[in-house]
């Protein structure tokens, strides 16, 4: 088989350092252009639930990169991934260096020794964690504190040789276990086993002194002595542990307290603005740093919430490649560094939304044990996005379906409502132009049909242009303090003239105050309000009344018609929106006027049942501050 066919092998298991694998083995295949598989072998001693689940989550990132997956079932895990290497011909097998505390459970040393006793024909690559990877440095053996370790030792050496003669060897022993602690837990345990063999030494120096001559059992207080160091040697190690374990619990705390906060600003966030905002003040007090969000623009960033100043900022094309997994060099989780800057990517489900930028404001740059952390921030960030691009996604989504079903509604009532009117009008002009004689009366008719035809086509055409002006804002409206009354008297003589006499009953208190209001677009509201009711309530008397509340003027208009199921009181003032039970009438277009016009004076408009019958139409108009008084002499 050709080595270049050859696949190469890495396996994973549920650490975080399989994803550092996962980087290594998709590098090794794209520079040898060989293909790759990604395994996870279960043993009899099968791993935790949760431990299953996390190898998952790392094979389907080797998917996404390109790799085939393996899952096998072995004994041992050695003998697993030597099966699966032969099987596959593999060209080298990958593995990880365990950080288990225990010697004999370290992968890299054991499986890996196994696997050369095995005699695979796959050259083995043994993976060691990078230096001080999310993790506490032990204490350096440094000269100084090997300068201070002697100088302890010496100090009590110094006091146990002011131990009374009578040799009472006693209080001997608790000076060096102070000592010996002190340098354990100063120093590490490094210096701590080399002061305890020490200890034991200058301990045994005095044993042989004349001092201490008559001291008896030299070699069993002796190896007592060694026994209680190391015993001390071992309950600092604990509380080293504890130590280490209680700050690593205040630690995620804290982080899952600045995650709570940050994800509760994010939350309320409803611009990319609010969310950088967010994101910049909550790193800059975690990190010590400054962040910005980089959007990517075509060849350029949208920086927020503050512009970048940087002429060094890498361009997308070439930062953006460099964030992904398997094309970056170096450290799959760490930053990535760039001139002074680190950078993340805020990938979402299904995209990268962009890149979170941080300056370090301090020296020494971002310590490892805060990449956790950082990465859990950018990715909170990217979902803050996310969810941000999905909403303007689904509201385009939903304007355009209602422009399309308002598309659909009007050509649909506009060509039922303008094909009878034209068809009237196109019947009337061709009897006039037939030949012969027609009556002057049969000829007036026609042409009385042919104005009352076109009054209706302009009238519609006049609703639809007067709805849309009111929509986009063209139609401004021009608010003047008026007498009710006024306009009143001018839409009743309106819609008398045009459908001759209105039966209406007129109920306003003589000491209704002025009101600002646009006249003519009111009057238009009172037209369609009362030529509803002459329409569906016909030879009955509407209402008309009006009254005040504290801020508010209400305006009544009620019929005695059929009335409107309840369900509908709110879909009548929709566009195109007609009972099924209406009959001939609009296209629906006379109630949505009447919502947009109040609506543009600052008022509101609702449609209720009437006791014994019909339909009320109540309209509150505000009354912003006191109305200027009448001239004396004013009707």
């Amino acid at each position: 088989m050709d080595a270049s066919s050859r696949p190469i092998l890495v396996a994973l298991g549920s650490e975080a350092r399989a994803l550092r694998l996962i980087q290594a083995a998709s590098r090794m295949a794209r520079e040898r252009g060989a293909p790759w598989i990604a395994a996870h072998v279960r043993t009899t001693a099968g791993p935790a639930a949760e431990d299953e689940e996390q190898a998952q989550v790392w094979l389907q990132e080797a998917q996404r990169l390109g790799a085939e997956v393996r899952v096998v079932r072995a004994p041992t895990l050695a003998q697993g991934l030597a099966d699966l290497a032969r099987t596959s011909h593999a060209q080298a097998l990958i593995l990880g260096r365990s950080r288990d505390r225990w010697p004999w459970a370290r992968l890299g040393h054991a499986t890996a020794d196994e696997l050369q006793r095995r005699g695979l024909d796959a050259r083995l690559e043994v993976l060691d964690d990078p230096p001080g990877a999310l993790s506490e440095r032990a204490p350096g053996t440094s000269f100084g504190a090997t300068v201070g370790t002697f100088l302890v030792l010496g100090a009590c050496t110094g006091l146990a040789w002011l131990v009374p003669r009578e040799g009472n060897l006693s209080l001997v022993l608790p000076i060096y276990l102070l000592g010996v602690a002190v340098i354990a837990h100063r120093w590490g345990q490094g210096l701590g086993v080399l002061a305890s063999a020490l200890s034991a030494l200058l301990y045994n120096f005095l044993l042989e002194t004349p001092r201490f001559s008559q001291a008896t059992g030299h070699w069993p207080n002796l190896l007592f002595f060694l026994a209680m160091l190391l015993a001390a040697q071992l309950v600092m190690g604990l509380l080293r542990r504890l130590r280490h374990q209680a700050r690593e619990v205040q630690r995620r705390e804290v982080h899952t307290a600045s995650l709570y906060l940050l994800g509760r600003a994010l939350a309320r966030s409803r611009t990319p603005e609010e969310v950088a905002t967010a994101a910049a003040e909550h790193i800059g007090r975690a990190f010590k740093a400054t962040a910005w969000l980089l959007l990517p623009e075509g060849d350029a960033w949208r920086s927020l919430p503050t512009p970048v100043e940087d002429p060094a900022l890498p361009a997308p094309s070439e930062l953006g490649p460099g964030l992904e997994i398997g094309d970056r060099e170096g450290d799959p989780l760490e930053p990535l560094p760039r001139g002074g800057a680190f950078y993340l990517s805020l990938t979402g489900t299904d995209r990268s939304e962009g890149v979170l930028r941080i300056l370090p404001r301090e020296p020494g740059g971002l310590p490892p044990r805060t990449w956790e952390l950082l990465k859990a921030f950018a990715a909170q960030i990217a979902l803050a996005l996310e969810r941000l691009r999905w909403l303007e996604e689904a509201r385009r989504a939903q304007v355009e379906r209602e422009t399309e079903r308002l598309r659909s509604t009007l050509l649909g009532a506009i060509g039922h409502d303008l094909r009878t009117p034209l068809a009237a009008i196109h019947g009337a002009a061709g009897t006039l132009l037939l030949p012969g004689d027609l009556t002057e009366a049969t000829r007036r008719d026609l042409l009385a049909m042919i104005q009352d035809e076109s009054e209706r086509l302009a009238h519609l055409l006049g609703n639809l242009l007067d709805l849309t002006r009111l929509e986009s804002g063209v139609l401004q409206v021009q608010k003047e303090w008026q007498p009710l009354e006024e306009v009143v008297g001018a839409a009743l003589g309106r819609l008398e003239r045009r459908e001759g006499a209105v039966p209406v009953r007129v109920d306003l208190p003589p000491d209704l105050p002025l009101v600002p209001l646009d006249a003519a677009l009111m009057e238009q509201v009172l037209i369609n309000l009362l030529a509803n009711a002459r329409r569906h309530a016909p030879g009955r008397d509407a209402d008309l009344r009006a009254w005040t509340e504290p801020g508010r003027l209400c305006l009544e208009v009620a019929d005695r018609g059929p009335g409107v199921p309840e369900a509908f009181l709110e879909r009548i003032f929709d566009k195109f929106f007609r009972l099924s039970e209406a009959g001939e009438g609009g296209v629906g277009l006379g109630l949505a006027i009447c919502r947009a016009i109040v609506q543009a004076h600052g008022g509101e408009i609702r449609a209720e049942a009437r006791p014994g019958g019909g339909t009320a139409f109540r309209i509150g108009l505000p009354l912003p501050g006191d109305p200027p008084s009448l001239p004396e002499g004013a009707p």
